[in-house]
């Protein structure tokens, strides 16, 4: 019961994670990275979309990693969520930032 319980709790994040990489694949508009600012004026929407959806699900790969960990050896996983908290977000931050220069519309 107690790894049904675990299971359910740590897959929350990465499923959430992976419908956001689904969202902005599928999205016809350019998908937005920060809440309040507008989408950005890119050349081409669907590649944009779908770079943005890969680096959404990239993120989403190590806490997958860590709810499977997590079955075996509790810390272990803690210590994956921590990482991909840690490296993942700022990576996620730079990964947007450079998808939005190669697709950035020329004026």
């Amino acid at each position: 019961m107690e790894t049904v319980i675990w299971l359910v709790a740590s897959l929350a994040l990465p499923l959430i994670l992976l419908g956001v990489a689904i969202f902005a694949w599928t999205r016809r508009t350019p998908v937005w990275f920060y809440a309040g600012i507008p989408s950005p004026e890119v050349s081409d929407v669907r590649a944009f979309n779908r770079a943005n959806g890969i680096a959404w699900a990239l993120f989403s790969l190590p806490f997958f990693a860590a709810a499977g960990v997590g079955v075996v050896h509790r810390l272990a996983a803690a210590g994956i969520i921590l990482a991909g908290c840690l490296f993942g977000i700022p990576l996620l931050v730079f990964s947007y930032h450079k998808i939005c220069k190669k697709y950035e519309k020329a004026e």
